[in-house]
C-alpha cells in the first residue's frame, strides 16, 4: 500500500514538473524564435550589402544630380543622381547612389552625393551581374552586421532557458540542500566568468558606441565650430515635421537656410550639433516661429569646407545627455576587468602561504577594502547606471504628459524605480559626507597570524576623533561562494565565527588602544579560489551622532596551523 501511494505521488510530482517545464519552454521559445528571426534578417541584409563589393565595375556618365523631398517628415530628403552606362551594346539608366534607402533627415547628407557627382562628370558604377538594370555608384560596408549581437542575446536567453528547464541535475536524486557551499561553487566553475565577460563586453560596446554618437561627435563639432566664420544667411523654409512612433508623435523643426561663400550658394538645415533633434511639439513650434521663411539670419561656416555650416554653435543643456552612456561604458569596463581578474585567481599553494608567513611575521598596517574615493566613484557609477536607464522611460512618460496624452500605467510603474534612483543619489551624498569622517588606522601583529595563535590589534584615528561616541571592532571569518543554479548566478556568504575585540564608549579608549584575541584552531584559514573563498576581516564601526558613521572593513590573512601542531602528540 505504501508503495502504491509513493508511486502515485511520484507520478503527480513528475506531471507537475513536466507541466512546469512545458510552460517554461513556451516562455523561452518566444525569445528564441524572435531572436532567431531578427538574426536571420540582419545576417541576410549584411550578406546582400557585402555582395555589392563583388559586382563588376562599369564606366558611367552622370546626367543630373540634386536633392529631392521624399514627402516623409522623418527622413524628408534624398539624393538623386541619374547616370547612364552601357553593357553588351545596350544603354541602361539608374539613379541609385547606394543599395537600399539613402533618405535622411539631414539636407547636408543628401546633398553630398550630388556634390561628388556633378552633371556631365564621369564615374564608375557597380552593376548587378544578374540584373543589368540594377546599378549603384557607391558601396557601403555592412555595418548592420555589428548589431547582430542584440538579437543573439534573445537567442541565448531563449536557448539557455529551454536547456536549463529540461537539463537533469547532475547526480539527480540527491537534494541540492545536501551540497556544501563550496561544492555548489565548483559546479558553476567558469560559467559565471564567461557570462560576466559577455555582459561586460556588451555594456562596453553599447556604452562606447553611444558615447561616440551622443558625446564625442557633438563635442568635436562644438570645438571645431569655435573657429568657423560668421556669414549672412536667408531662411528658405521653416517646417514643423511630425511622425508617429511607438510612444506617440515626435516633432522636429526643419529650418532650411542658404548662404553664399565665394560666389557659390549653399543650402543646409543643420541648426546645431545635437543628435537628439526630435522632441515635443512646443519646443519644435517655437523654433519654427523664430525662423520664418524669408527672414535674414546668420550662420557659421567652416572656412576650410564651405559646405559645412551651423545656425547655433553655442552650448545647450541638451548636450549633457551624452554623459549617460559613460555610465554604461564604465560599468562594462569594470565588469570586463573583474572577469579577467577572477580568471587569474587560483588556489594558493603551501609554498605561497609559507612565503606570506615569512613576509608578514611582524606588524602590518591594514588598509580598508575600499578608500573614500573608490566608494564615491562606485556609488556614483551605480547611481548613474540606474538613473540613466530609468531616465529613458521617465523621459517618455514626461513627453506623454507634455503632449496631453499621459501614459498613466507607465508613470505608476516607474514610481518605485524613481524612488530607488533618488535613494541612490542620496547614497552618493551620504558617501561624500562620510569621506570627511575621522580616518582609522589599524595595525595587527603578527601580520599574518596562524590558526590557534593570539592576534593583537592596535587602532588610532586621524581627524576629529571626539565626534565618535561609540567604537566596536569585530574579527569575523566567513565563507563566500559563487555558483549557478539553472540560469541564475548566486553568491552565498556564511559567517562561521565572530569575535569582539573592543566594544567601548570611553573617549580615551576610542582615540587609541589595543586588544588581543585568540584565533580558534578548529576554524578555517584564508582561502581564495575562482568561485569560493574563506575571508577573514576586521570590521570597525564608529558611531557619530547626526552624521554618517565611520564604517570600514580591513581584510587580513590567516594562515593554517603550524606544521608541528598538525603532528600527533
Amino acid at each position: 500500500m505504501k508503495l502504491k501511494i509513493g508511486s502515485g505521488s511520484s507520478s503527480r510530482l513528475d506531471g507537475r514538473s513536466a507541466a512546469g517545464k512545458g510552460c517554461l519552454t513556451l516562455f523561452f521559445l518566444v525569445f528564441l524564435l524572435m531572436g532567431s528571426a531578427f538574426t536571420i534578417i540582419i545576417i541576410g541584409e549584411a550578406v546582400r550589402e557585402t555582395a555589392v563589393w563583388f559586382w563588376p565595375e562599369v564606366d558611367c556618365t552622370v546626367i543630373s544630380s540634386g536633392v529631392e523631398e521624399t514627402g516623409d517628415d522623418e527622413d524628408p530628403y534624398a539624393p538623386v543622381v541619374v547616370f547612364e552606362y552601357r553593357i553588351d551594346g545596350r544603354n541602361y539608366e539608374s539613379h541609385k547612389v547606394v543599395r537600399g534607402s539613402s533618405t535622411s533627415s539631414s539636407y547636408d547628407k543628401a546633398r553630398t552625393p550630388s556634390d561628388r557627382y556633378p552633371p556631365g562628370s564621369r564615374a564608375t558604377c557597380r552593376v548587378n551581374p544578374d540584373i543589368p538594370g540594377d546599378a549603384v555608384l557607391e558601396r557601403r560596408l555592412p555595418w548592420i552586421a555589428l548589431v547582430v549581437f542584440l538579437p543573439l542575446i534573445f537567442v541565448a536567453v531563449g536557448g539557455g532557458g529551454i536547456y536549463a528547464a529540461w537539463k537533469r541535475d547532475p547526480g539527480s536524486g540527491t537534494p541540492a540542500q545536501t551540497e556544501s557551499i563550496s561544492q555548489r561553487a565548483r559546479l558553476g566553475s567558469g560559467l559565471s566568468r564567461k557570462i560576466a565577460l559577455a555582459m561586460g563586453l556588451l555594456f562596453t560596446a553599447v556604452g562606447g558606441s553611444l558615447s561616440v554618437f551622443l558625446l564625442i561627435l557633438p563635442a568635436a563639432g562644438l570645438v571645431s565650430a569655435v573657429s568657423w566664420v560668421e556669414h549672412p544667411a536667408t531662411i528658405r523654409a521653416s517646417t514643423l515635421r511630425s511622425w508617429s512612433t511607438d510612444d506617440g508623435t515626435s516633432y522636429r523643426a526643419d529650418v532650411l537656410y542658404e548662404y553664399t561663400v565665394e560666389g557659390r550658394t549653399w543650402i543646409s538645415n543643420r541648426r546645431d550639433f545635437s543628435p537628439m533633434s526630435s522632441g515635443g511639439y512646443a519646443g519644435a513650434k517655437a523654433v519654427v516661429d523664430m525662423h520664418q521663411a524669408g527672414n535674414s539670419t546668420t550662420c557659421f561656416v567652416d572656412p576650410g569646407n564651405p559646405s559645412r555650416s551651423v545656425l547655433d554653435r553655442g552650448f545647450r543643456p541638451q548636450y549633457l545627455i551624452g554623459l549617460f552612456p559613460l555610465a554604461f561604458l564604465l560599468a562594462g569596463l569594470g565588469l570586463t576587468a573583474h572577469s579577467f581578474r577572477s580568471r587569474l585567481q587560483s588556489v594558493p599553494e603551501i609554498s605561497e602561504q609559507a612565503h606570506h608567513a615569512e613576509i608578514y611575521a611582524a606588524q602590518l598596517d591594514l588598509k580598508p577594502d575600499a578608500g573614500p574615493v573608490a566608494k564615491i566613484v562606485g556609488m556614483g557609477i551605480f547611481a548613474a547606471v540606474w538613473n540613466g536607464i530609468i531616465s529613458i522611460f521617465v523621459w517618455q512618460a514626461v513627453q506623454g504628459i507634455r503632449r496631453g496624452d499621459p501614459e498613466w500605467a507607465l508613470t505608476i510603474f516607474l514610481i518605485p524605480f524613481v524612488l530607488v534612483g533618488l535613494a541612490l543619489i542620496g547614497g552618493v551624498f551620504y558617501t561624500i559626507l562620510a569621506s570627511f569622517n575621522p580616518r582609522p588606522r589599524l595595525t595587527i601583529s603578527p601580520g599574518a597570524p596562524r590558526l590557534g595563535t593570539r592576534l593583537r590589534a592596535e587602532w588610532s584615528f586621524r581627524g576629529q576623533v571626539k565626534r565618535i561616541h561609540h567604537l566596536r571592532i569585530v574579527l569575523e571569518g566567513h565563507e563566500k561562494a559563487t555558483y549557478r543554479r539553472g540560469t541564475d548566478t548566486h553568491t552565498d556568504r556564511e559567517a562561521f565565527i565572530s569575535l569582539d575585540l573592543v566594544d567601548t564608549s570611553s573617549e580615551w579608549e576610542i582615540a587609541r588602544g589595543s586588544a588581543d584575541v585568540e584565533i580558534p584552531e578548529d576554524t578555517m584559514h584564508s582561502f581564495n579560489a575562482t568561485n569560493n573563498a574563506v575571508v577573514w576581516s576586521l570590521h570597525l564601526q564608529g558611531e557619530i551622532a547626526r552624521w554618517p558613521d565611520v564604517s570600514e572593513t580591513f581584510d587580513m590573512e590567516v594562515l593554517p596551523l603550524a606544521r608541528e601542531r598538525l603532528l600527533p602528540r
